[in-house]
């Protein structure tokens, strides 16, 4: 997969959510909420680069946490499945958060 493409489905999903958060009783607080957990996973995907990479030096093996052999056929897509059920799951948490605060003056601390 292409980085132009993961770029494509981010930005249809982005374009999702601020449809979405536009019609919360607290939009600012859902884009705010958007923006962190986006930044949280592009942070997080950078922090492991740097422990993967770490532990492939310090074991010289290619895969050294792998859990299942390289032969198993299902772990990309028991991968793809894992990840989009954490963005769904995200998302969904983000979505419940925002609309259970109501819009205030103290919500910009």
């Amino acid at each position: 997969m292409s980085a132009t493409f993961a770029v494509i489905v981010g930005a249809v999903i982005a374009h999702w959510y601020d449809r979405r958060s536009a019609s919360m009783p607290n939009p600012d607080r859902a884009k705010r909420l958007g923006t962190l957990v986006a930044s949280g996973l592009i942070v997080g995907e950078s922090i492991w680069g740097v422990i993967n990479a770490g532990l492939i030096v310090g074991f010289s093996k290619d895969a050294p946490i792998a859990l299942v052999p390289e032969s198993f056929a299902p772990a990309p897509w028991l991968g793809v499945i894992g990840f989009v059920g954490a963005i769904v799951w995200l998302y969904g948490w983000m979505l419940r958060r925002s609309a259970a605060v109501p819009s205030s003056s103290s919500d910009r601390g």
